[in-house]
């Protein structure tokens, strides 16, 4: 199954455009649940450069018509922070753009995987300009009711090391290859 052509006319900035919505492409990349070890820690794959297109453009998609969210000139004049503020569920774009195609994390992108709730923590906004890394840590794996759960802490920090935020990310999961491969050629 591709992504519909249809939500091309929603790709708006740089990272959209160079981020590969198709999940299925790679799959067989991805750790999985029975693969995955609590405890491992590891830096994501890629870092992100905060800039006032990703937020507002995030913004917009959550509906989100305030000037201090959307017009980057008049957040300058009045936001508390000088740029443009973020919906509290901006650190997803972060997660899922930092986290590769491959090793530590990537299971989020599981074909299949359905969303139990997630924790997510933001401890300062994010500001135009700042790079953001992001830290994994497999937190917990479990089976309940016949279902695989996994979780991983990701703890993102900007280039002078101050944590901005943390995301408990929560799926239910395949387990197993066999059972990926069965929501691909689904």
């Amino acid at each position: 199954m591709s992504v519909p052509e249809r939500l091309n006319q929603y790709i708006k900035t740089d990272k959209q455009r160079e981020f590969s919505r198709e999940f299925t492409v790679g799959w067989e990349n991805y750790e999985i649940w029975e693969e995955a070890t609590v405890g491992e820690t590891g830096p994501a794959s890629h870092t992100f450069t905060i800039k006032d297109e990703d937020i507002i453009q995030y913004n917009l998609s959550c509906g989100e018509t305030d000037p201090l969210y959307v017009d980057p000139e008049y957040a300058r004049e009045h936001s508390p922070t000088g740029s443009v503020l973020q919906h509290p569920i901006f650190a997803t774009t972060i997660g899922f753009y930092t986290v590769g195609a491959s090793g530590i994390g990537s299971w989020m992108r599981t074909p299949g995987a359905r969303n139990p709730g997630q924790k997510i923590e933001t401890i300062e906004p994010y500001v135009n300009g700042e790079v953001i890394t992001n830290t994994i840590t497999t937190k917990e794996k479990f089976i309940q009711r016949g279902k695989h759960y996994l979780t991983m802490f990701m703890e993102f920090r900007n280039q002078d090391g101050r944590l901005k935020g943390t995301w408990d990310c929560s799926l239910i999961l395949p387990s197993t290859r066999p059972e990926i491969e069965k929501f691909i050629n689904a």
